[in-house]
């Protein structure tokens, strides 16, 4: 695994914080996510958008180190946005959404991405998605060593 240290420093794999780009058109989600997502996970920076081809325009300009994205978006379905995505990237890609249930876990995976978190009301679940999202983030470094 990557280098990490604690102390007065924040804590870091390989040397590098984790970038995220959250898609989600409800400005609410966008604010909590970042909120919990870096309040719990110090080493996390969330670039927040509602717009599904502004994401694709940000991912193209900056090195994100994993997408998060809502499902049902007035413009197109998180599926759609990973598949555009795909076409200029291999940033993983977690899917994350209040709408749908088993049919839209399925479709997600088999479209290829690398995780599917459910949002609830409970905040309890945004730990459930800082660890998925550093659990994917130190994979990926890892092979990248």
């Amino acid at each position: 695994m990557g280098e990490r240290r604690r102390g007065g420093e924040a804590e870091v794999i390989n040397g590098k914080p984790i970038r995220v780009l959250h898609v989600d058109d409800e400005e609410d989600q966008l604010r909590f996510t970042k909120m919990f997502l870096e309040e719990l996970d110090e080493e996390v920076t969330v670039d927040s958008v509602s717009n599904p081809d502004e994401a694709i325009r940000l991912q193209g300009r900056n090195s994100y180190d994993i997408v998060v994205s809502d499902y049902k978006m007035e413009s197109m379905t998180g599926i759609e946005l990973f598949r555009r995505v795909r076409k200029r990237s291999d940033v993983p890609f977690i899917l994350y959404t209040g709408k749908g249930g088993d049919e839209v876990a399925e479709s997600a995976y088999e479209a290829g991405m690398d995780g599917y978190i459910k949002k609830e009301a409970e905040p309890s679940h945004y730990q459930a998605l800082s660890n998925r999202i550093r659990q994917i983030v130190e994979k990926r470094r890892t092979k990248k060593l």
